[in-house]
């Protein structure tokens, strides 16, 4: 039978299908950038790098945009390219032989940018060794129009300016109703500042002035600035007792692997003679080379912590979380965030350097199913961060997994777990800095401050952070005298420092605050007029001269102890409850002004009304800032297990409700709709407790316990008092774990067993002897003494703090025995072990 050939040529149509592509304008522009750096790369390849690496970028502002006027340019100092190589650079598909140094050289990627961006494109490029410059223009309405491939190319004078090096101009922006018209224009609209430092974060590792091959990139004659993640120095650590002293910062280079790959395709030859893919003979030997640092942030945040991966210059993911802080279990099929697991900010950051990794022809993520990917994030992370997963006798010690197990948690405030913070007098402990202080100091770090910039400032509020401050003297302004703070006269010249004047007007000097008689002019400075007066907590009557309410028992003239007056002083602010900025869109699809909650937790029950039951919180508000103040200590939290989120957020609602009152007949303006956006746009990640982190959470609150009641009073004894059942258990549990039961006596004998014993058997332990595990050796409440509160009261006392920490404990070792648990159960689970990590000493 005859054959002939059949023309299979794809329709110009096609290079107008591939402007559907979805990606960004950023996207679009970088793979413009890209191209200018992969010729400065070839250059450096052949011999002859460029003296000047520069990519000049002009973009049109939104105005002209919307005249149909102006145009993007992108010009770059390379060497510049022949006829042939444009022509490729323009062909849907082409690929370059270089694989390996190259961001990806033109092809499928040039024509999705330009395409997108606009119409008409035109390539100018100039060679120095030539007398004359390229130029080729792609029109695609022209193209669809005469159903052909042919763009125009022709030889033209070089532009004044333009002795080597290529510039690429799109114009012709895509008409209204068109798919891709809004695509310039977001562009176009992005402020200029933006886009600078959108670009200075995409192409930091290339902009650095310390760069083995820096390259400069200006947006419309501004120079983008790199990015610069404010990390720890190297010489920072902390010590724990599994793994010694933790940088802060892991510095590697690292040749993992290596394999012959085709020149064509990238293909390993996998020791063969030709390429296994297309037969060709032509390869290279290629070292898979991981380099780069992790290390720890001096800030932690909810969203700006993570590793950025680079390929060749250029930032493929920024601030990647999943990739090293989630574990998937191969047996289950389970994904687990692992970090941050125990609060929802994270510090650990990173810049990574994979260049041998393939990306996907977007460039948006590497190639996670290629053996590249598989055996950098291997050495970068190994398995599972946690070492309840790892098997026995293994040891994850990769750069992230050492960050992990040294800076996971941040509680001990200043050298302890690497943070900042200030002494706090009331606790006698640290806590952590305000967020505004650490704002303050990172817009400093931005500005190059030194002590900012490098990290001794920093320092100074982590080495600090448990040391009392040394009291300030107050000096006399007249003499210069130093006083004690309380000091109402100086001690040195008698100038009064803390006065009032004198109450007869005839006189009025000032005097001591305290004092009750005038010195110059003999008055009484005691008001002699009393009058009855109102109670402002229960409204009641009293006569004059009374200094308390006679009815409810409050002080005269102090502030009802449910408003702000009163809460503001037996109250501390909650950082972890409160949320910046919080705005919701609402039911005519307006989205609401920011809001920025306050929460301060009380150290008293909050009593609305004389004679009601304390109430789990109150509010104030006004149009910027809601404050609302809770007692966390309140049955609805404690006994029902509800979490302060949902009742603040609700309150947060109610007052948009309020607030946008022409809404009332709107269906959407309820206030559990607004409620339900508010909790997840504020503490979204908060409560959204998985099954999986509770009992995380759960074994390590137990595995913390067992290390500690190794030294509890009767830790010995106790092993008399376990039943069969519990013998049993424990006699198993050693077997699984390898231990020898003829080790079972040493360890009877220091305590020892109770490492094998199960959860249930622990509490057991803590019902029967309750009082060694407080006064600092679990926990951290004291332990009532008879001595001071007599036998009675103490014995009353013991028994209700004994009761209420059982509780909690027999809730979470209860809670390991479902698989599936009914999310009351999880949230009940959550509360109790939330209690019991917060009392650990």
């Amino acid at each position: 039978m005859a054959h002939r050939p059949i023309d299979i040529t794809p329709n110009p149509r096609v290079l107008v299908a591939l402007t559907r592509t979805p990606i960004l304008p950023i996207d679009a522009l970088s793979e413009l950038i890209d191209n200018a750096v992969d010729s400065f790369r070839t250059a450096a390849t052949s011999g002859d790098p460029s003296a000047v690496r520069q990519v000049i970028i002009e973009v049109p502002g939104p105005a002209e945009v919307d005249r149909g006027e102006g145009l993007i340019r992108v010009r770059d100092t390379g060497p510049g390219l022949t006829e042939d190589q444009i022509a490729n650079s323009m062909r849907a598909g082409y690929t370059s032989k270089n694989h390996f140094d190259t961001l990806g050289l033109f092809g499928m990627g040039f024509n999705i940018a330009t395409g997108k961006l606009g119409r008409i494109t035109r390539v100018i490029s100039a060679r120095a060794e030539d007398d004359h410059a390229v130029q080729v223009t792609l029109d695609l309405p022209e193209l669809m129009q005469s159903q052909t491939f042919s763009a125009r190319a022709e030889q033209i004078e070089k532009p004044t300016g333009l002795r080597h090096g290529t510039v690429v101009e799109i114009r012709g922006w895509w008409p209204g109703g068109d798919a891709n018209s809004g695509f310039i224009r977001e562009l176009a609209r992005m402020p200029k500042k933006t886009l600078r430092s959108r670009l200075g974060r995409r192409y930091a590792s290339l902009l650095r002035p310390g760069a083995a091959n820096p390259v400069v990139i200006t947006v419309n004659n501004e120079r983008c600035q790199p990015f610069e993640h404010c990390v720890w120095s190297p010489e920072r650590f902390v010590e724990r007792r599994a793994h010694g002293k933790v940088p802060a910062r892991i510095s590697f280079d690292q040749v993992i692997s290596n394999a012959r790959r085709c020149l064509h395709d990238g293909t390993d030859f996998g020791g063969q003679e030709a390429c296994p893919r297309c037969g060709g003979t032509e390869s290279r030997e290629i070292n898979h080379r991981v380099y780069g640092w992790v290390g720890i942030q001096r800030f932690d945040d909810q969203n700006d912590f993570g590793i950025d991966l680079i390929r060749n210059g250029r930032a493929i993911r920024q601030a990647e979380k999943a990739a090293f802080f989630e574990f998937s279990d191969e047996t289950t099929g389970r994904v687990e965030r692992e970090y941050p697991v125990d609060q929802q900010y994270g510090r650990i950051v990173g810049e990574v350097h994979l260049d041998q990794v393939p990306v996907d022809f977007q460039k948006q993520h590497f190639q996670q199913a290629s053996d590249e990917w598989q055996e950098a994030i291997g050495f970068l992370r190994g398995g599972s961060l946690l070492p309840n997963n790892w098997a026995d006798g293994e040891v994850n010690d990769s750069p992230v997994s050492l960050l992990f197990q040294g800076y996971r948690k941040v509680r001990n405030f200043g050298r302890g777990d690497m943070y900042m913070g200030q002494y706090n007098p009331a606790k006698g402990k640290a806590d952590r800095i305000p967020r505004s202080v650490e704002e303050d100091y990172y817009r400093r770090f931005l500005d190059r401050v030194p002590g900012y910039y490098d990290d001794a400032k920093w320092w100074e509020l982590v080495e600090t952070a448990g040391e009392p401050p040394i009291q300030v003297l107050p000096e006399c302004p007249e003499c210069g005298f130093q006083n004690t703070s309380t000091a109402e006269e100086c001690g040195g010249c008698g100038e009064v420092l803390d006065g009032k004047p004198c109450l007869d007007t005839g006189c009025g000097k000032q005097i001591l605050r305290s004092a009750t008689v005038c010195p110059h002019c003999g008055t009484s400075q005691v008001p002699t007029v009393l009058l009855p007066w109102k109670c402002t907590f229960c409204a009641a009557e009293n006569r004059a001269g009374a200094e308390r309410c006679e009815a409810c028992g409050q002080v005269k003239d102090a502030p009802h102890p449910a408003s702000p007056e009163a809460l503001d002083s037996v109250s501390s602010d909650a950082e972890e409850l409160s949320a910046d900025q919080v705005a919701v869109v609402l039911a005519d699809g307006k989205t609401s002004s920011p809001l920025d909650v306050r929460v301060r937790t009380t150290h008293r029950p909050i009593l609305p009304a004389f004679g009601q039951a304390a109430v789990p919180l109150v509010t104030r508000a006004d149009t910027r800032q809601i404050t609302v103040y809770i007692d966390p200590t309140h049955a609805v939290f404690t006994a029902m297990g509800l979490r302060p989120e949902y009742l603040i957020a609700t309150e947060v609602a109610q007052f948009l409700h309020s607030l946008h009152r022409n809404l009332q007949s709107r269906p959407g303006h309820a206030v559990a709709v607004l409620a339900a956006e508010v909790l997840r746009k504020g503490w979204g990640d908060v409560v959204t407790d998985s099954a999986d982190s509770v009992r995380t959470a759960v074994k390590s609150l137990f595995d913390q316990i067992t290390e500690r009641i190794l030294r509890a009073p009767y830790a010995d004894s106790f092993y008399d008092e376990l039943d069969a059942s519990q013998q049993l258990a424990l006699a198993d549990s050693m077997i699984k774990s390898g231990a020898e039961l003829t080790e079972l006596g040493r360890l009877r004998a220091t305590g020892g067993y109770l490492r094998y014993c199960d959860r249930q058997t622990v509490t057991a332990f803590f019902a029967r002897h309750a009082a060694g595990w407080f006064d600092g050796l679990v926990w951290a409440d004291p332990w009532p003494s008879e001595s001071e509160a007599g036998p009675l009261i103490a014995g009353k006392l013991q028994e209700d703090l004994r009761v209420k920490y059982l509780r909690c404990l027999e809730d979470c070792a209860s809670y390991l025995r479902y698989d599936q648990p009914e999310r009351l159960i999880v949230v009940r689970a959550r509360a109790a072990v939330d209690f019991l990590v917060g009392k650990l000493a």
